[in-house]
């Protein structure tokens, strides 16, 4: 009996110590993680300084855009140097998954997340901020020009907005493929599968006759936009919220029904330091946290945190209820189906 219980004593011992080095190991790998992030690096280093001061954990960001981070990824896949993919779309982590990019994990702040954030289907996937998919406005030059800023979707494809518009390009940024499988899934008619959606696929060429500039990156727009150097810019919410804090003349239209999915963060899969990714995952998710995402312009995923400083609660806009899993499934086509418009629209 006595040596039964030094056995079961000797195992409690070795389960302790294992949690101990565990969590010492998640300091002393380098004491650090990497982060890939189209987070501006202002923002991050907030974010950083916050991790590191409740775990011990030093994190560092590189600022790209969620297709180079996409590309990077793939490349790295052998010898992963980045730890964590943060602030990247559910469709984005579904074909990551697939070809074995991203580690599952579910962090224990999980349990606070709401219920059409969490992914609770996928613990590859967790969302851990929400920003919605806007059109940005320059007050000051819509005011010179004695014009109103769109409205709607179908506004934005008034003649009069021709070589006005700025937007990301799908291939490169998050920000527009998210607007472009919106488009494309909005205008489906019944019957249409696959890639197919004629009303989707007229309305982006119309939208490309408007287009003046596609950039690689989801930020640029409504940075060309706050400096006066383009009238109108499709983005996402948070960015062109930042310029209105910095002072700005920056107005924001939520078109209906609107792009509302969250922002996910996941870990690399076989990443350098998995303890301290985990780390950083449940960090996301905190209330803490989510706090500081609201000061930066963006929606919570906890109930527990209000939305940002004048933004319209959830609830008083019509949502758009995205398939993520299509949209994953059917990238390579897409981007190849847009990439071919556009071209032809230039030819032409």
């Amino acid at each position: 009996m006595k040596k039964k219980y030094l056995i079961i004593v000797g195992l409690l011992l070795m389960v302790v110590a294992g949690v101990v080095l565990g969590t010492f190991d998640a300091v002393s790998a380098g004491g650090k993680i990497l982060i890939y992030s189209p987070w501006k690096d202002k923002v991050m280093k907030e974010f950083n300084a916050l991790f590191e001061k409740q775990t011990g954990i030093k994190a560092e960001s590189i600022n790209i855009s969620t297709g180079e981070i996409y590309a990077r990824v793939k490349v790295e896949k052998g010898r992963p140097q980045a730890d964590i993919w943060h602030s990247v779309r559910a469709s984005y982590l579904a074909d990551a998954e697939r070809l074995g990019l991203i580690a599952p994990y579910s962090p224990p702040n999980a349990k606070h997340v709401l219920p059409r954030y969490s992914y609770p289907e996928d613990d590859h996937i967790i969302g851990t901020t929400m920003y919605p998919l806007v059109f940005c406005y320059n007050k000051d030059s819509l005011k010179k020009m004695g014009m109103e800023q769109p409205q709607n979707y179908m506004e934005l494809l008034d003649p009069k907005w021709k070589g006005k518009v700025v937007m990301p390009h799908p291939a490169a940024s998050g920000t527009a493929y998210a607007f472009v499988t919106t488009i494309l899934q909005m205008y489906r008619q019944k019957g249409e599968t696959g890639t197919k959606s004629k009303k989707g696929w007229d309305y982006l060429k119309k939208l490309n006759d408007n287009v003046a500039q596609y950039t690689r990156s989801g930020s640029a727009p409504s940075k060309l936009v706050g400096r006066g150097e383009y009238p109108i810019g499709i983005t996402f919410f948070d960015r062109p919220y930042q310029l209105q804090e910095e002072g700005y003349p920056v107005g924001i239209v939520y078109p209906s029904p609107i792009y509302a999915e969250p922002s996910c963060t996941a870990i690399v899969a076989n990443s350098p330091n998995p303890e301290g990714a985990k780390a950083f995952l449940n960090f996301m998710v905190s209330k803490e946290a989510q706090e500081l995402a609201k000061k930066t312009g963006n929606y919570s995923v906890r109930p527990d945190v209000a939305p940002p400083k004048g933004a319209p609660p959830l609830k008083d806009l019509k949502i758009f209820d995205d398939d993520y899993l299509w949209g994953a499934k059917y990238r390579k086509e897409i981007l190849g189906e847009f990439s071919i418009m556009t071209w032809k629209a230039k030819k032409d």
